[in-house]
């Protein structure tokens, strides 16, 4: 099925922590930039909204991170001009965007796997460790296809890394670099100086909280102790007592995405860490996109 106007999806072959979100946030302000009126399509994973629900119109948040899922409020709150739509029928929740006039482009989050929407474009996501590894399948493994599903992609963005290396790709490839946008206690942007040889608690609900922990270490802010959750995790009061209670002085830190999901649980005075995919060759990957939209 296909909507009225071009479809970008984005999405990974692999489970989360390829560095999906920061990519879809990246290209909605760039094509709100260019002059589109983007509209994000997700399917709001763990929500506890049902149907198709409209996140955001473009000004923020209409309803909580518990309706919407913990990525589409995050991309709601952080893009200002871009509008967020839910639904597991990704088309259906097309079809009201455009019902509404929200916008002119959809970015399909975590689409590559969703075959119900016809795209004008597939770019897929990629760690290059993961890719180098050995290829097992769900349930046993980390891969949702095999690799050699990258062949219906039209582009690959890899997240550069520490001694990585591109790999060889059957598709045109695009380096990705995560920048550090910044040290934030709400709205309030912090000097990671402030921070250093303080009593720092790291904690984290990302598919690969690892990669947390060494970023703040990489921005010279040493670690008294880390704590990890699943993907996606949503704090319960005994999770909020086993974190605030580590130490009387301690600093709480934790990912954009884990602040979302800790909004109203309970934790006070916790800092996070905010991310953005920098795209070197950001225009050739747009001339790329735009050359599909015909």
């Amino acid at each position: 099925m296909q909507l009225n106007y071009p479809v970008v999806s984005v999405g990974n072959l692999t489970l989360g922590g390829t560095g999906k979100t920061p990519l879809v946030v990246a290209l909605a302000e760039r094509f709100r930039n260019d002059g589109f009126r983007p509209v994000v399509l997700s399917r709001g994973y763990k929500r506890s909204s049902k149907g198709v629900l409209v996140v955001s119109r473009g000004t923020g948040p209409l309803v909580g991170w518990g309706a919407s899922g913990d990525e589409p409020f995050l991309i709601a709150q952080r893009v200002s001009g871009v509008s967020v739509v839910v639904g597991a029928d990704r088309y259906e929740a097309g079809r009201i965007a455009e019902r509404e006039g929200l916008g002119d482009v959809f970015i399909l989050d975590d689409g590559f796997q969703h075959r119900g929407l016809f795209r004008e474009i597939d770019l897929v996501t990629i760690d290059p460790v993961e890719w180098a590894e050995n290829e097992k399948l769900l349930p046993r493994g980390r891969w949702r296809e095999p690799r050699s599903a990258i062949v219906r992609a039209h582009a690959a963005c890899v997240q550069e890394k520490p001694g990585w290396a591109m790999p060889l790709l059957p598709i045109p490839s695009f380096r990705i670099q995560t920048a550090f946008d910044g040290i934030y206690k709400g709205c309030e942007r912090l000097d990671p100086e402030t921070l250093r040889g303080q009593a720092v608690v790291a904690f984290a609900g990302i598919a690969k909280p690892q990669r947390f922990f060494e970023a703040l270490e990489s921005m010279g802010i040493p670690l008294r102790r880390r704590i990890e959750f699943r993907d996606h995790h949503a704090y319960t009061p005994q999770d909020i007592r086993s974190i605030s209670g580590t130490g009387e002085n301690d600093i709480l830190i934790t990912t954009e995405k884990d602040s979302v999901r800790l909004n109203g649980a309970g934790l006070r005075n916790f800092l996070h860490l905010r991310i953005s995919a920098n795209i070197p060759e950001f225009d050739r990957l747009m001339e790329l996109i735009r050359s599909r939209f015909s």
